[in-house]
This record gives structure tokens, C-alpha cells and sequence, in this order.
């Protein structure tokens, strides 16, 4: 096989049910003993083409669909070479992008390595330390892990000499790691075992994407390696269903979807829709909301409620794209465009999710654009178009974390070692000059020393060096979670990111999370403290980045759709073609053009200019970014935009029309583009959290610093010119923005090769501007916040103290109390209901000669008992109650002692404790 290059197999026409044994029979007989025993009558086609090469000690890449057995396809002939070889310790590492698909992998294989007599552990930033102590004496031949986790097994002494013997390396889910710094991260991670483990297969498990051979290229760098492929599109069953009309329309048509299968997914595309679609179909009972914000207790019971039939749908985001095993998934729904391709592919193929089974989906359109692009991206899957995934290459940051990590794992190291060591693999080239910036400014934070000048130069570690890596294992920029506390029950019901916090947050705002409303009470000690609340509307929680960018080719189909209008090829839904035929129709009686791939309309609206280009969210982006700061350095106004996939809206002052910003279209440079974006950002927000994240991850700031403290102009100062600064800026031009495509628009219109047309504001164009919603929660939402209440107050423990013998004390639950207290030692009914933190007031009631504090303790308790003597079981009930003492139970007693108005009483004194404690 040549160097840096693969060897293809060719692709079969069946992809179904293989019928052949011939992979099977090279394997060691107690394997394929076992595949029997386990039920597997026959090998997916994946593992038929995949089992051979890997048993002669090729690297592979498998790109094949969700349920297809990657997993097998790779362990099978990794479990043959273990037993064939033999020895300890460490022999292969299998290494999954989330800790819960280690959890699922872990319980998958560990069967497998029982009955062969091979072991297997599991490592994480959860993994506790006695465990890891005892990986550290005696290693698992196999051992299951993430790519932090990885750089964590270079630092330890003992782990590095075990390394020596692996011979295996699965990356499993490679196609979410290849496109980010985490990947690229793992990429030199890989050579850096070579340095101590020498040659060893590389094995790479992908969903379907565009680029394979760059995949693999990642995945092995200049290395050989084969590349087998499965066909992905015969295994969907895909249809578009439009449901037009308010959010509450939409989400009734979701509810359908969900009855008409046993057990569903439905996918968002962020979270923000995901709390509102639960929000709307909470009052069912069998829907639950399940994404990466809500904490893992309520996650992992959303899926083992799901698991075990009590809930007949999940609505999740990409927390449910990956193979965990949730038990049979009979359809999947997709609310909304899935954006791009590849999404689609990935969250359909959850859908059946076993061998030979077809994975059945519907999209669920909600509007023209959204109907469009559906179309355009089932027509793209079914035709295997899937989009590529851009491997990060010379991420200066990442350089920085391998500089530090190299350096405390060695003491010192050559550069020129360094340097051969990152450009083995395929995410950096040429990197010598971008090495030597990276040391300089590491050294100028005194994260290391450089000794030595030109090839003879040597990177020594310092005590900062190893704090840093403690504090910068994972390449994710660290945003730190804020705790959502619920006063009602008295549990942590999520997360928020701290930009939203931040940037929204404060007593009385009301948001959405975990389907439900909220109001916010109070924040103190980075924790959020919440009631929920009966407002209609609410702020849905912005997560930074997480709308999903549709791809310069799927926009452009959708405007050649437009352009042609042959709705046919695309559907035979009578219902979509004649809602499109009337839209445009009603485009053609106003007589506004349709803008497409080859006409760009610029409208004028009362807020602005709506720039109707169909090029995608990135491209859009920035062509808004750079026509906002020319016409801000122009007229000395502020600009505010708006960008999606189909429209950029410039809301400037009345005097700025179309005419303005077709001129700009026209006239301006493209090969100025990248410089006007530099000053475009340069004093943005994002920009500002971008340099915040990359200087942390080069160890300039410390890793919780708290971003709201630091000055922008401090901070545009202290990096102006550095390679910091660079890599905050290649980071937004890659992540956020497509400064090329952006600079081909202009380059095509500038050409004639797309037309521009000015005009009043279109249907079309409206769409960009009419983008808010309502939430308005279901009329059960306070019975459920009631019932919430009475449940927890039911298990609150207290202590029930006779002040009449003062000898008889018993812990108990509310719920156990009888309705009227007695002393079973001197029959009296003066009993004190404390709360259990105020046992010790019974030691001071039992004194004869008390303090002056204890005396009010005593006279206190007093009152708690009259109270109780009133009341009963009713008084013990209020008292147990957060924030409420005697005086407080008697007015909530004296309103009501039974049904719902006796626990509003309770829930307005805790709100009120909560609102005025720290004025107390």
C-alpha cells in the first residue's frame, strides 16, 4: 500500500444480510464460538469486509451507518490478536468521545471478555481513585476511555511504562472528534504512544461523511491504511411531513407522530426547542426532555424510564446522536430541518439501531424555508451526499497543551523532537514557525523555559507547567455550569451556561428549562435558586454555538428549488407541493422576486434591510458582519444584524436603504474581506470570549477566572499581535464564519454571475424579522408544582419532642405523623415539631439554667408546641417547611389546614425566605 494513502474496498451492491462466513472463519474458534452463543447468525456486511484486513494488522477506517455493528466489526479480530499474543497489562485502548458511551461500550464488552478470559476497565474524569490506583498496579488488557483521558496516561510514571504493550487503538465515533481541537489533540496523542508503544493499528469507526480518505489521513497520519465503506441511504425509510402554523399546531403534530409508534426519539435542533416542545407536551406524561444541560441524575432516569416503556418518547439534541443503548427506538422524528446532511443520516440511523434493520424517520417541516431545505437534505442522504468533516490543522492552542505536556512528561525535550512528533500527524504541517511563536509566549507566562538556540533548542518543564495541565486535559474551552435549584422540591432540576446567566439573569426573570417555566429568585454562590412560575411568557436559554449551521451546498439547492420550482422531484406530498405553489404564488401576485441561487433581492423593511442570499448561515454571517462595519465607519451608527441560512437583516436608521447596500455588495474588494472582519470583531462580545477561552487554554489566564471581570481593552492590549490573538481569530473564522464563500457571493455579483434586485419588503424577507414565540404553559402546570410540593414536604424528616416530660424525642417523616401528636410516655400533646438541624433545642429546653439564648430556643420550641396542640399534623407539615418558624406556621395554619390553598401558603413563605434571607 503507498504512504499517506488507502486502499478503498470496493463497495458492495447488497448491503443487507451478508449470507457468507468466510470473515467468521479466520477468526480464533473461542471467538467465533462466542458470536454464536451471543445470537449473531450472521455478520453484517461491515464486519465481513472489515474482519480481514484488520486481522492482518492493517489500519482501517470503517465509515458505515448507526446499527451495523462497527463495534463488532473492530473488537472482533482486536480480541483475536489479544488472545493469540497474550501479556498483561495494557493491550489495547478503545476510546469513545462521551463518558456515557464509555459506560454503554463497558457494559457491551466486558460479556465478551468474561467468556474469554481477557480483562477490561473503564477510565474517566469519573473514574474514582481506588479504581484508578488499581489500573495503575494492575492494568485491563483492554481499557475503554476518552481522548482527556488519554493525555492524563502520559503524566503518571507507572501508566507510561504500561503503555509500552499496547498494540490497538479504536477510535470509535471518529467523525466527532476529527473536526475539533479535541481531535486534533487526540491526533498527537497517538504519536506520542508510538514514542513509547512503537508501531500500533489504528482503528477508526465513523459515521457516514464526505471525506473519508481525510479521515483516515487524521486517524493515521503518513501511515497506510484501508478504507471500507457501507452504503448508508438503502438502509433509511425517510419521508417530510409539513406542519405549518403556530408552535402549538406544530407541537400537536408531534404528539401524533409519537402515537403512532410504540417508542420514539424526537430530535431538535438545540436545546432552546427541546425545553419548549417538552414544555408544550408535558401534561401527557410519557415525554421527557433529555439534552447535555440537564444534570446526569435526571438524564440517566429520562433514559431508564425510556429504556423500561414508562416513556414513550425522548426529545433530545445531539445528547442522544451517539449509540447509546436506550433500548428499541422504532421511529425517529426530526422537529425541523436537521440543517445539515450528516445530521440527519446519524439521528434516523437511531432508529431500528440493530443489524439488518431499516431505520425508519420523519421530518417534520415547519414553515417554507424549513420545507425546502428538508427536501433538499432526505433528496442529499438518499444520495449518499453527505458533507465532509475539516480536520483542525495548526491549532496553536492545542501545539501549546502538547508543549506543556511533553515538557512535564519528559523534564525536557528538544524542540526538534517536539516538532517530529506533532507533524506525524495529520493536523499539523510546516509548523516550525508557529512551534517557535507558541514557545515564546508559553515562556513569557513562565509555563516553560527554552534553553539552547536554532535545532539545538530544549523545552524544560517548571512547577506551572504540570498545574497547568491539571487545570487544560480537555481541548473544550471551559464555561463554567450554573446549578438550577428548585425551592418546590428542593433538587437541582439543570444547568445554564454562565454567558447566560450572566448576560440575562436576575431575580424575577423568568426562563425555560426541562419543559417547564421558571422564575429566578436569587443568585448567590454560583447557584440559581428557582420557583416555578405561571407567567405565559418565558426566556428560552441560549446556549453559545449550538444552532446547527446549515452548508453553503444545501442553501444553494434550496434556492435552485426556488429557482425552478419543480417541487416533484423532490416529493409527490400533495400537501407540500400545493403549500409551496401557493407561496410562491402569493411572491408572484406581489410582485417580488423569488431570491435563489442566482438572485439576491435587498428589501427594505421599517427596521432595516433584509439581504435575501442563499449561501448559508456561515457565509450570511459574515457578508452581515462586513457590510455592518462599512456602513458603521461610514454614517458613525451602530448596526445590528441578524444572519441564517437564507437571509442576513441589517437593522440600521431610517436614512440607510437597499440602495446603500447593493452599492456595498458591488463595490467592495473581496480580497479586503478577512481584514474587515478583523475589525469587525475586534470589539465584540464574541470576540472578547473567543480571546478569553484561547488565552486560558495557553495558560495566560487562569482556567477559572471569571470572564465578566476582565477588561476588553486589557485583555486587546496584553495579546494584540500574538499568536493568542491569531488563534482566536482563526478560531471564529472557522467555527462562526466562511470568509472564502463570503468573498465568492461578492465575487459572483461583482461578475453578473448573480443578480441583485432592490425593493420593499417581501413575505420571503419577513421571515427574518418574525422569529420570536410564545410559551404558554399548559393549565395543569400549577396542579403539577401542588403536587411537587406535597410530595416533598411527605418525606421532609423531622423530630417530634414531648415539652411537657421533656423525655420522649423521636425522628420521623411528615408523612408518618399522626394527625394529632402524642407523648406515648406521658400521653401530652404539647409537642415540639423541629426541623432536624434544631435537635440540639432539646438540650436546652431540658436545662434548668439556660443561657439567654437558650432560653429563646426554649420559649421558641414552646411555641412550636402550641401550634401543633392547635392544629395537629397541619402545624408539623408548615414547620417542616423551608425558612418557616412558629410565627410564620400560625399565620399559613390560621389561612387554611387542608387541600391546595394550605400548600400555596407554604409556597409563598418559602419564596419569601428565599427572597429575604439575606437581608436578615
Amino acid at each position: 500500500m503507498p504512504r499517506y494513502g488507502c486502499v478503498t474496498e470496493p463497495i458492495s451492491g447488497d448491503s443487507g444480510r451478508s449470507g457468507s462466513s468466510g470473515a467468521r472463519d479466520l477468526l480464533d474458534p473461542r471467538v467465533c464460538a462466542l458470536i454464536g452463543e451471543r445470537g449473531f447468525a450472521d455478520l453484517s456486511e461491515a464486519q465481513e469486509r472489515a474482519i480481514p484486513p484488520l486481522l492482518k494488522g492493517e489500519n482501517l477506517v470503517l465509515i458505515a451507518p448507526t446499527g451495523t455493528g462497527k463495534t463488532e466489526s473492530a473488537m472482533f479480530p482486536v480480541f483475536d490478536s489479544l488472545l493469540r499474543e497474550g501479556g498483561e497489562g495494557f493491550r489495547a485502548l478503545y476510546i469513545t468521545p462521551l463518558r456515557a458511551l464509555n459506560r454503554d461500550i463497558l457494559g457491551r464488552l466486558a460479556w465478551w471478555c468474561g467468556h474469554l478470559g481477557l480483562t477490561v476497565g473503564v477510565r474517566h474524569g469519573d473514574t474514582p481513585q481506588n479504581e484508578r490506583r488499581k489500573q495503575a498496579l494492575n492494568p485491563p488488557n483492554l481499557l475503554i476511555t476518552t481522548p482527556e483521558t488519554v493525555q492524563a496516561l502520559f503524566m503518571g510514571k507507572r501508566l507510561r511504562k504500561h503503555l509500552e504493550g499496547i498494540r490497538h487503538v479504536v477510535v470509535d465515533e471518529i467523525h466527532e472528534l476529527a473536526g475539533s481541537k479535541r481531535g486534533a489533540q487526540l491526533a498527537v496523542a497517538l504519536e506520542r504512544l508510538e514514542e513509547y508503544a512503537g508501531r500500533f493499528q489504528r482503528i477508526g469507526l465513523s459515521a457516514t461523511v464526505g471525506n473519508p480518505e481525510d479521515i483516515g489521513r487524521y486517524l493515521c497520519g503518513d501511515r497506510p491504511f484501508r478504507l471500507v465503506e457501507v452504503p448508508v441511504a438503502e438502509g433509511l425509510d425517510l419521508s417530510v411531513r409539513l406542519c405549518d402554523g403556530d408552535f402549538s399546531r406544530q407541537a400537536r403534530c408531534v404528539g401524533g407522530l409519537i402515537d403512532a409508534s410504540p417508542s420514539s426519539l424526537v430530535f431538535v435542533n438545540t436545546r432552546v426547542t427541546a425545553e419548549a416542545l417538552g414544555h408544550a407536551l408535558l401534561e401527557r406524561g410519557d415525554v421527557d426532555v433529555h439534552h447535555g444541560s440537564l444534570s446526569k441524575e435526571v438524564r440517566v432516569d429520562a433514559e431508564d424510564r425510556f429504556r423500561d416503556g414508562v416513556l414513550r418518547a425522548l426529545i433530545c439534541t445531539s445528547s442522544m446522536e451517539l449509540g447509546i443503548d436506550i433500548g428499541h427506538i422504532a421511529h425517529v422524528v426530526q422537529f425541523g430541518s436537521p440543517r445539515e446532511v450528516a445530521r440527519l443520516v446519524q439521528r434516523i440511523g437511531r432508529a431500528g439501531h440493530h443489524l439488518f434493520a431499516v431505520s425508519r424517520g420523519t421530518v417534520l417541516a415547519t414553515g417554507f424555508d424549513d420545507l425546502l431545505e428538508s427536501l433538499v437534505i432526505v433528496r442529499r442522504a438518499r444520495a449518499s451526499a453527505v458533507e465532509a468533516v475539516t480536520p483542525y490543522v495548526n491549532a496553536a492552542d492545542v501545539l501549546a497543551n502538547v508543549v506543556a505536556a511533553m515538557a512535564v512528561e519528559y523534564g525536557e525535550v528538544p524542540c526538534s523532537r517536539l516538532l517530529s512528533v506533532v507533524e506525524r500527524s495529520g493536523c499539523f504541517t510546516d509548523a516550525a514557525s508557529l512551534l517557535d511563536r507558541v514557545c515564546e509566549q508559553m515562556a513569557a507566562h513562565r509555563l516553560i523555559r527554552i534553553e539552547g538556540e536554532g535545532r539545538e533548542r530544549r523545552i524544560i518543564t517548571t512547577s506551572r507547567a504540570r498545574r497547568y495541565l491539571a487545570a487544560n486535559l480537555s481541548m473544550i474551552h471551559d464555561e463554567r455550569k450554573v446549578p438550577v435549584f428548585d425551592i418546590v422540591t428542593r433538587s437541582t432540576v439543570g444547568t445554564l451556561d454562565e454567558s447566560f446567566v450572566v448576560g440575562f439573569v436576575h431575580p424575577g426573570a423568568v426562563f425555560i428549562t426541562r419543559g417547564k417555566l421558571w422564575r429566578v429568585l436569587e443568585f448567590e454562590e454560583g447557584r440559581l435558586t428557582v420557583e416555578p412560575a405561571r407567567e405565559a411568557r418565558g426566556e428560552l436559554p441560549s446556549w453559545e454555538g449550538e444552532q446547527i449551521p446549515v452548508p453553503w451546498a444545501v442553501a444553494q439547492e434550496v434556492g435552485a428549488l426556488r429557482r425552478g420550482r419543480e417541487i416533484g422531484a423532490y416529493t409527490d406530498d400533495p400537501d407540500a407541493a400545493r403549500y409551496v405553489a401557493a407561496y410562491l404564488g402569493e411572491m408572484d401576485r406581489n410582485r417580488t422576486p423569488v431570491p435563489t441561487d442566482r438572485l439576491i433581492t435587498v428589501e427594505n423593511s421599517d427596521e432595516g434591510v433584509v439581504c435575501n442570499i442563499c449561501a448559508g448561515h456561515r457565509a450570511n454571517e459574515t457578508i452581515a458582519r462586513v457590510l455592518s462595519i462599512l456602513i458603521s465607519a461610514r454614517h458613525g451608527t451602530s448596526v445590528g444584524i441578524e444572519a441564517g441560512a437564507y437571509r442576513a437583516v441589517l437593522r440600521l436608521p431610517k436614512g440607510i436603504r437597499s440602495a446603500e447596500v447593493r452599492d456595498l455588495l458591488l463595490e467592495t474588494d473581496p480580497a479586503h474581506i478577512p481584514g474587515i472582519l478583523r475589525l469587525a470583531l475586534r470589539r465584540t462580545a464574541l470576540f472578547k470570549w473567543k480571546l478569553v477561552q484561547v488565552a486560558k487554554k495557553f495558560g495566560a489566564i487562569d482556567a477559572d477566572a471569571d470572564y465578566e471581570r476582565i477588561s476588553i481593552h486589557r485583555l486587546l492590549e496584553t495579546f494584540d499581535g500574538t499568536v493568542v490573538q491569531e488563534e482566536a481569530y482563526s478560531e471564529l473564522f472557522r467555527d462562526y464564519l466562511d470568509a472564502d464563500t463570503a468573498a465568492e457571493v461578492f465575487r459572483s455579483v461583482q461578475g453578473g454571475d448573480v443578480d441583485l434586485h432592490c425593493g420593499p419588503l417581501s413575505i420571503l424577507g419577513a421571515e427574518g424579522l418574525t422569529s420570536s414565540r410564545d410559551i404558554i404553559p399548559p393549565p395543569t402546570a400549577d396542579q403539577a408544582v401542588i403536587t411537587s410540593l406535597k410530595r416533598r414536604i411527605a418525606g421532609d424528616e423531622v423530630i417530634l419532642f414531648c415539652m411537657h416530660c421533656k423525655r420522649w424525642k423521636s425522628r420521623t417523616r411528615v408523612e408518618r405523623v399522626p394527625e394529632r401528636p402524642t407523648c406515648p410516655q406521658c400521653s401530652a400533646r404539647l409537642i415540639a415539631a423541629l426541623k432536624p438541624w434544631e435537635e440540639d433545642v432539646t438540650a436546652a429546653v431540658r436545662k434548668k439554667k439556660r443561657t439567654t439564648e437558650e432560653e429563646a430556643a426554649a420559649a421558641r420550641a414552646l411555641r412550636n408546641a402550641n401550634l401543633v396542640l392547635t392544629y395537629g399534623k397541619p402545624a408539623v407539615a408548615a414547620l417542616a417547611a423551608r425558612g418557616v418558624g412558629p410565627e410564620t406556621a400560625a399565620r399559613i395554619c390560621a389561612r387554611a389546614t387542608e387541600g391546595d390553598a394550605f400548600y400555596r401558603e407554604i409556597q409563598k413563605a418559602e419564596r419569601k425566605y428565599v427572597l429575604t434571607r439575606r437581608f436578615w
